[in-house]
């Protein structure tokens, strides 16, 4: 039989604010939660630093000069300064 889902009123989903965060195994170690609300899969402790906000305008501007997909995530002449 299957235990019952821990719901953690303490913490929130990164992408959508929920409070509805049952745990969802673990990775690494870490503790994973899974969101009720928006199904977004994420490891308790860990955050992405928020992009620019002029990195997507930079990446689709490259894209339409044409380079390539590869570059792009490599993350080639992307750096501050060089649009």
């Amino acid at each position: 039989m299957a235990r019952a889902r821990v719901y953690r009123p303490d913490q929130q989903c990164p992408r959508c604010g929920s409070h509805g965060l049952p745990k969802d195994g673990k990775s690494q170690g870490k503790q994973t939660y899974r969101c009720g609300q928006c199904l977004y899969h994420f490891t308790e402790g860990t955050r992405r630093p928020p992009l620019a906000a002029a990195v997507p305008d930079r990446i689709a501007a490259r894209y339409a000069e044409g380079m390539s997909l590869a570059a792009l995530s490599r993350g080639e002449r992307l750096q501050e300064g060089t649009v």
